[in-house]
């Protein structure tokens, strides 16, 4: 008796090739849905009412409607989401901004990161005085009267800024736990000249040479551990670095302190 013997079947050369078409065909089917959905859907005016917005705590809704600076009714294809981007980054001041548009359901998506404020900040506007915050890179956070949640209570207040300025805020708070006391105050005058105030002095006169900042900061905190606790104890020393080579000391009724 002959033993049967097993054929192993021959693969078709065809079926990858009727594969490769129905991938094709679907590919077809879902691009044709997805032009139908943007003809049909893409035309349709949008109002306020299909703006969604995420991740805003302390910036209300209204404000960020504002500074995307849209005219609604307007048609979902009209709107360019780059440039709302754009839009809000420059009248708000977010740490990041993402805009989407939405086809199915019909909308605008908007998420926003706010900066987390490090301290109160006050600078000099087109109507007088603005009161904002700003966060540990020295960057401007409006404070808006409409907003829901309370606004954070911080010790330290800026007192002058300006972008010009943010850098130099920026590297005073990196180095803000050198100081050797708990900083209250940096003072910016119109003249260029940096002032601070600390728990220790009542006021550190840095001059305006941000070369050396740096060093004027290392100065406050040996000086802080060098001089008499009976001088330091009484908060009204004044402590002028201009020359951090050459520091001196005053008391209030020694100096002119609207310089």
């Amino acid at each position: 008796m002959k033993g049967s013997t097993f054929k192993k079947p021959s693969n078709n050369p065809s079926f990858p090739k009727i594969a490769q078409i129905w991938r094709i065909i679907c590919f077809l089917l879902m691009s044709t849905s997805l032009g139908v959905l943007l003809v049909t859907k893409g035309w349709e005016a949008i109002d306020k009412n299909q703006i969604y917005i995420k991740g805003a705590i302390h910036t209300p809704r209204e404000e960020i409607l504002a500074a995307m600076k849209l005219n609604f009714p307007k048609a979902i294809l009209e709107i360019n989401p780059k440039q709302i981007e754009e839009n809000i980054h420059r009248d708000l001041s977010f740490q990041a901004v993402s805009v989407n548009r939405r086809l199915a359901p019909l909308s605008i998506e908007v998420k926003v990161v706010e900066r987390i404020p490090k301290a109160f900040a006050l600078r000099r506007g087109k109507n007088g005085q603005e009161k904002g915050m700003i966060d540990e890179k020295g960057y401007w956070i409006p404070i808006f009267k409409s907003a829901k949640s309370k606004d954070p209570s911080f010790e330290l207040i800026i007192d002058g800024w300006s972008k010009q300025n943010q850098k130099l805020i920026s590297i005073i708070l990196r180095n803000e736990q050198k100081l050797g006391s708990q900083l209250k105050r940096i003072i910016f005058k119109p003249n260029g000249n940096i002032v601070l105030q600390t728990a220790d002095f009542l006021f550190i006169y840095l001059g305006n040479n941000p070369a050396v900042l740096k060093q004027q900061i290392k100065s406050i905190k040996q000086l802080s551990k060098s001089l008499p606790h009976e001088l330091i104890q009484s908060s009204l020393t004044i402590l002028d670095l201009k020359n951090h080579l050459k520091p001196k000391l005053f008391l209030p009724e020694e100096i002119d302190l609207s310089k």
